[in-house]
């Protein structure tokens, strides 16, 4: 009961409020915002794929300093700074469509801007995670973060089509512009003060970053999964930057449709946040988390193959499921397995390498979206995402019972 009181507390309410309320608008934004490059500017697949690319960019760039940064300082001013900067430049797309000012060069300078604060944000909030929650709590607390990003899922793009056929795209952003304040009021809520971090004198910069790369790909349970969500990514973000074009120009799919079939990766998202720990429990951690990694990279191979909305929402379904467990697992992972001195920096490495591969990934769907047609690029994409999960089956992590049995000696 101490422990679930503790999950539950005051602190830990406050940074889940938040979460989830700046969740939602994100949401709307994967469906607004390649709706407003395309509605705004006609774009083509060269283009969405510079869009998304531009969003990922800082994850490659700026990670690694972004953690040295994060395991320097206390994380929750961090938060509140990029909550409330992501609010700005997210506020100034409606703003400047409005005026027609706004160019696709200012849209992608937008979202890069906004892309370096969501890293910080990101790195961030999965080192201050455990300095709210027991490490024996860590599978629950991740378990209940993930319900509520997976319930936005749910909520998110369908609110995000809807908005964008009563209000246009431009206008649908400015919600999500609000989501971030909201966040910001719940985590000035937070009550826990953090120790300052201590100083490591005279150590080079990239002594520290050195640290963080150790910690993660030394790491033989680490290892292996951020292999599997770089794989994960990079096929995922080459479909993600073809697939509205796709649903719009081949499918002739409406906004809302198009909102209502992401919904439905919300859907199984939930149930799967629901299951994780009942999952563990029987399967055990690392089996679970292994089989659910499979789930999440299989089921989309049916976008390119089928024009049936119906069969696609029961794939994306499907995929949400096995990704909602996968991911909070895999979150749990690494803040056992890795030294709590060092989190910052290895959550900046394992997410360099896993997300860094994003604006490639988009890169590359544009690019051969271009150069092949929509529909056979996407079949590549599928066909790459199904592969994903190889680095984790080949490795020690499937022998994993639980998470503590990660933990360094």
């Amino acid at each position: 009961m101490l422990l679930l009181k503790r999950v539950e507390g005051h602190d830990f309410r406050s940074l889940w409020a938040a979460q989830s309320i700046s969740q939602v608008g994100s949401q709307i934004t994967t469906v607004a915002l390649p709706l407003a490059a395309v509605s705004l500017f006609d774009a083509g697949p060269a283009q969405m794929g510079l869009l998304n690319a531009a969003g990922y960019l800082p994850a490659l760039l700026l990670t690694l300093l972004a953690g040295v940064w994060i395991d320097r300082s206390r994380r929750r001013p961090l938060l509140l700074g990029a909550d409330l900067g992501r609010a700005v430049m997210i506020g100034l797309i409606p703003v400047t469509a409005l005026a027609g000012a706004l160019g696709i060069g200012g849209l992608y300078l937008i979202v890069l801007i906004s892309g370096a604060l969501t890293v910080l944000f990101d790195t961030a909030y999965h080192a201050y995670v455990p300095t709210l929650v027991p490490s024996q709590s860590l599978v629950r607390a991740n378990s209940r973060l993930q319900f509520s990003a997976s319930l936005a899922q749910l909520a998110g793009p369908g609110l995000g089509g809807l908005l964008v056929q009563l209000l246009s795209a431009p206008v649908a952003l400015a919600f999500d512009a609000l989501s971030f304040l909201a966040s910001a009021l719940f985590l000035f809520r937070i009550r826990h003060r953090e120790q300052p971090p201590v100083q490591c004198g005279s150590r080079r910069l990239r002594q520290e970053i050195a640290e963080g790369l150790r910690a993660t790909f030394g790491n033989r349970y680490v290892r292996p999964v951020a292999l599997e969500a770089a794989t994960f990514n990079f096929f995922g973000q080459f479909i993600a930057a073809l697939y509205v074009l796709y649903a719009v120009l081949d499918l002739r799919l409406s906004a809302g449709v198009i909102g209502a079939i992401a919904s439905t990766a919300a859907g199984g998202a939930v149930l799967g946040a629901l299951a994780a720990e009942p999952l563990v429990r029987r399967l055990g951690f690392g089996p679970a988390l292994i089989a659910t990694m499979i789930l999440a990279s299989t089921p989309l191979i049916a976008i390119p193959l089928t024009s049936s909305p119906i069969v696609l929402a029961a794939a994306y379904f499907i995929e949400g499921f096995g990704l909602a467990v996968s991911s909070s697992q895999a979150v749990t992972l690494r803040q056992v397995a890795v030294p709590a001195a060092v989190v910052g920096r290895a959550n900046a490495a394992y997410r360099t390498l896993s997300y860094g591969v994003l604006p490639l990934g988009a890169l590359a769907g544009g690019l051969l979206g271009d150069l092949i047609g929509l529909r056979p690029a996407l079949l590549v994409g599928t066909l790459g995402l199904a592969l994903a999960p190889l680095p984790a089956l080949l490795s020690t992590v499937r022998h994993l019972r639980t998470a503590e049995d990660a933990r360094p000696a």
